[in-house]
């Protein structure tokens, strides 16, 4: 009796591991794209609706809107040491296109193979841009046979080592400029790196140290800029940009590291506002999966990236002074939404409001890994899915860690998906074609409601297709139009990209930036300060701009006049008592064209310490 009672609980118990081992698996098991729909929690009134999913696309990474409507997509299939596990090349740039106009993508074309590691692709003239280190290249397919067989690296240098630290985040300036983010996580990150321009060892170089980075055609140019950004670098409608770091859910650019950089002698502040601060609770939809290490961070943001600023009122009603934008955590699969209030000259931040106990899209599939988000020219919110086992790169885990997941490391190479979150029972907007159209054409969609069709407008506007954009300027007959539109364009945001994309071809001429500087918007008056810096009489007039954001900027721009005018203007800015710390910053940095003016009134500005310390700083003895 004793022998089939041991062998009941032996069976027993056997039974029970049997159904905990299967239970497991099918909780660890990838999924098909019709299953993972259906384990997102969404919140009330959204849908996600399937893009694209394997085999169009495997490790999609990052994503872009062609002029013709193609999605490019970046592919890192090496992730996360390369094909063989010692670095070898597989990463892969592919178009996808939408035949029957469903919505769905339903074709797939291997533009370009055995990239290194890419992180950002671009439409650009006939082809792309694409950010794979240590290279950024153009790529072109000249015989129409969907291969790039031009292939030319533009700028070499940039910081290779963890795939997770590289040059990425390929956005469009309202400058005319390209933005990149380098990857760094701290200041001083690869603060020894310089960049080539062009593929000759003997090329020009310039030092990007731990900074963002912006260039541009023409010949073609390349800058630092203040950073650095980890996996994204986004921007507004009304040119602010924002960064992320794993930690750290956005942050906003308040200053620029150019006008930091203009008192030495003055230390200067960080140039970033933190919008949620380190590590704010997420909201997934299953248990957090296992961690080897920071065991108090269950819960938080520690993989940040792939952040995007909504740019349409199509998924949001339109409410002045607050903007929408979300940021992926694949380790936890989801995607978090903030809002941002207009508060002084930066945001302030916070989770926004959810029907549900979960983030804005959350997933309970573990291989659910969002790593980009992005506003589409439809409107809807576009999310990029590289689905993998393990997102998180072996270099962060502790040796025990890198034993445990060693098998894992490679699984879902052969998966990938692209979603879109749209409003229940909307009407989808089509993605409209740019390709063909000429400048008069384009000037009319820098009307459109969505950012990214604005962008894609004046991209062509002003940098055109190789085989047209002289021959347009040769004939400006559009220009007025585009004039009309500075001033009379019914939104604010159109005036200022109207605004800005003359600008950017050099055709913003004095009655325009006078037009601009006495806009109703304070971001069509900010931008128009930055636009006539060093030129213009009106900018002294500006000091006192009810709005603090155009201030700041009239602080910096005073920098660049060493008129007595514009030493009087930066000093009553000083004697505002309620100058906040950036305007502070902004005021020392413009002060050496301005120290004497500053020096005889130093007494009026007792109650600013600050400022007054930055003085004492830079006094001769």
């Amino acid at each position: 009796m004793q022998r089939w009672r041991i062998w009941d609980w032996l069976h027993a118990g056997l039974v029970k591991l049997v159904a905990f081992s299967a239970s497991t698996l099918a909780g660890e098991r990838p999924v098909s794209p019709e299953e993972a729909l259906a384990m997102f929690s969404v919140d009330e009134g959204f849908v996600v609706e399937l893009v694209a999913a394997e085999p169009l696309t495997q490790d999609p990474v990052a994503i872009d809107w062609g002029f013709d409507g193609k999605l490019w997509v970046a592919e890192m299939a090496d992730y996360p040491y390369g094909m063989d596990g010692a670095g070898k090349p597989g990463g892969r740039v592919r178009f996808l296109t939408d035949g029957d106009g469903d919505g769905r993508m339903d074709d797939s074309t291997l533009f370009l193979d055995g990239l290194s590691f890419p992180t950002s692709v671009m439409a650009w003239g006939n082809g792309v841009l694409v950010a794979a280190a240590p290279d950024i290249l153009y790529a072109e397919d000249t015989d129409g046979d969907g291969r790039a067989d031009r292939r030319e690296v533009l700028f070499t240098g940039f910081m290779e080592g963890n795939q997770q630290l590289r040059l990425n985040g390929l956005r469009w300036g309202l400058d005319g400029w390209i933005y990149a983010a380098s990857g760094g996580h701290h200041a001083g990150f690869g603060a020894d790196n310089r960049v080539r321009v062009g593929p000759r060892q003997d090329a020009p170089e310039v030092a990007l140290g731990s900074g963002d980075l912006r260039f541009r055609p023409g010949p073609w140019t390349i800058e630092r800029i203040e950073g650095p950004s980890q996996f994204g670098r986004v921007r507004d409608d009304w040119g602010h940009w924002f960064g992320v770091q794993n930690s750290y859910p956005l942050w906003h650019y308040v200053l620029e590291e150019a006008a930091l950089k203009r008192n030495p002698r003055v230390v200067m502040r960080d140039p970033r506002n933190q919008l949620r601060g380190q590590q704010p609770r997420v909201y997934g939809a299953k248990p957090t999966q296992k961690r080897f290490h920071g065991f108090d961070h269950v819960g938080r943001y520690t993989s940040a990236c792939g952040p995007s600023i909504y740019r349409d009122d199509w998924l949001f009603p339109h409410v002045e002074k607050r903007t929408h934008a979300f940021t992926c955590e694949p380790f936890s699969n989801l995607v978090q939404h903030h809002h941002l209030h207009r508060s002084g000259v930066s945001f302030e931040g916070s989770r926004a409001p959810t029907t549900s106990k979960t983030d804005f899209l959350a997933s309970a599939d573990r291989w659910c890994r969002p790593v980009m988000t992005r506003t589409g020219p439809d409107g809807a919110l576009w999310v990029v899915d590289m689905y993998r086992y393990m997102i998180e790169h072996p270099d962060w885990l502790p040796q025990n860690g890198r034993d445990e997941l060693k098998p894992f490391y490679r699984h879902g190479e052969d998966r990938g998906r692209i979603y879109r979150v749209v409003r229940k029972g909307k009407e989808r907007k089509r993605i409209p074609k740019l390709v063909d159209l000429g400048p008069a054409a384009l000037v009319d969609h820098l009307a459109d409601s969505n950012g990214l069709v604005r962008d894609a407008a004046q991209r062509l506007i002003v940098h055109g297709r190789a085989d047209r954009s002289e021959e347009w300027l040769r004939d400006p007959s559009w220009v007025p139009s585009l004039k009309r539109l500075c001033e009379d364009g019914e939104s604010p945001r159109v005036r200022l990209q109207a605004v800005a994309t003359l600008a950017a071809l050099g055709l913003a001429d004095e009655a325009i930036v006078r037009t601009a500087r006495r806009d109703r918007h304070p971001g069509v008056r900010r931008l128009a300060v930055g636009l006539a810096s060093g030129t213009s009489d009106g900018i002294a007039e500006m000091a006192d701009d009810p709005d603090p954001a155009v201030r700041l900027a009239v602080a910096v721009a005073l920098g660049d006049d060493d008129r007595d005018r514009s030493g009087e203007a930066l000093l009553a800015l000083a004697k505002q008592r309620q100058t906040d710390p950036f305007t502070q910053a902004a005021i020392l940095s413009s002060v050496p064209k301005h120290y004497d003016v500053f020096a005889r009134s130093a007494f009026a500005l007792r109650h600013q310490e600050t400022i007054v310390r930055g003085l004492l700083s830079m006094a001769p003895f």
